[in-house]
């Protein structure tokens, strides 16, 4: 049992080695200045989403992109809240917003899937960006996803962290930070992982190709499904970590609907190809072998520890440095290395309760995927 445990141990480690080099090797170039400016147009669902809506309009209204070549059509997603008379009052006088309401299932699309799925058939960009309501943008955005692209690249993303507040909202930070580390980590040797749901752009071409999310199978994570679709066909992706890209999403208040999106997640996470899930499991199997160390040799097991905690702190530190952004301070990262073992270790009894996925005010069950 101990040779197992310092397997995992030690195997862990490699990965974050790997991750730390692979990040600190990687020149990010300076965005280019764009000289031609194709038509491009950003899909928003929305749902229920009064509390945040005007944050990201407001955010949009800002990108750096001529108006006459951008187009925003946003879905209002059978809201029951004041989400679609807040986005009418604001776009009334903006002509490159268009409000459509998502009011019936087409194919095989469901939740945000389905309206993406209705919004591309409006569309007429050469390029599809795709964010969330929660989602803050920087002004360059589309400039910066743009950069990415060239005629052998089919889908591009970028990273997203959760924007700085309390003690709970800058832990979510430092999470989706580390995270989204792992993955352009891993792109930078040229192996995939998925496309950020919140934080994307598809070349329409490459989308059309796919058949639409109304004729591809229906995943909780719908842009790993994406990613999957177009790379399969022969594309070439792209995983950004700079300024210009850097999506600041809003935190969730409670752990309750943190857990069910974690819960979400893991469930999209089955359709992994088998190195990202070898991952995934090694990163949970971390935590109690970690306790079997301590248990068996405490002092081994702490030094093991602080091991952990150092790579892990100058690997976030990195991540902000690259993102041109206030490195968090150690008493957050601190309490973020109590975070991780205690969040994985939440996820993973939560992820096993015979609880229903519901996000968004949905539950996907059985029904729901069926009916729509």
């Amino acid at each position: 049992m101990i040779y197992i445990t310092y397997i995992i141990v030690l195997v862990f480690f490699g990965i974050q080695a790997f991750s730390l080099v692979s990040i600190l090797q990687h020149d990010t170039p300076k965005l280019r200045k764009q000289k031609n400016f194709p038509k491009v147009s950003i899909l928003l669902a929305a749902r229920n989403e009064e509390k945040l809506i005007r944050r990201n309009l407001e955010a949009m209204e800002q990108l750096n992109y001529p108006v006459d070549q951008i187009e925003i059509l946003i879905g209002n997603d059978a809201s029951t809240d004041c989400t679609a008379e807040l986005v009418q009052d604001f776009i009334k006088d903006k002509s490159q917003f268009h409000l459509f309401e998502i009011d019936k299932t087409v194919g095989k699309g469901r939740g945000k899937a389905n309206v993406l799925g209705q919004l591309a058939h409006k569309a007429s960009g050469e390029y599809y960006f795709i964010t969330d309501v929660d989602v803050k943008l920087p002004s360059d955005w589309v400039l910066g996803l743009l950069a990415e692209f060239d005629e052998k690249v089919g889908i591009v993303s970028g990273t997203t962290k959760c924007e700085r507040g309390g003690m709970f909202a800058t832990l979510q930070s430092i999470d989706w930070l580390h995270f989204m580390g792992y993955i352009k980590a891993f792109a930078n040797a040229s192996v995939g992982c998925t496309s950020v749901g919140n934080n994307m752009a598809v070349r329409a071409k490459a989308y059309w190709q796919t058949g639409g999310y109304e004729n591809i199978d229906f995943s909780i994570t719908e842009d790993y499904k994406l990613f999957k679709e177009v790379t399969s066909r022969g594309w070439e992706w792209r995983t950004t970590l700079r300024e210009e890209t850097l999506g600041l999403a809003w935190y969730i208040p409670e752990v309750k609907e943190m857990l069910h999106q974690r819960k979400r997640w893991l469930i999209g996470a089955q359709e992994l190809p088998p190195n990202w899930k070898f991952m995934l499991i090694l990163y949970g199997l971390f935590v109690p072998a970690l306790a079997y160390v301590l248990l068996v040799d405490f002092k081994l097991g702490l030094y093991i520890w602080f091991a952990k905690f150092l790579l892990q702190s100058f690997f976030i530190i990195f991540l902000c440095i690259e993102v041109k952004r206030r490195p968090f301070n150690y008493l957050y990262l601190m309490v973020y290395e109590w975070y991780v073992l205690l969040n994985t270790m939440a996820t993973a009894i939560f992820y096993f309760l015979p609880i229903k996925s519901v996000w968004k005010g949905r539950t996907y069950n059985a029904k729901y995927l069926k009916e729509g």
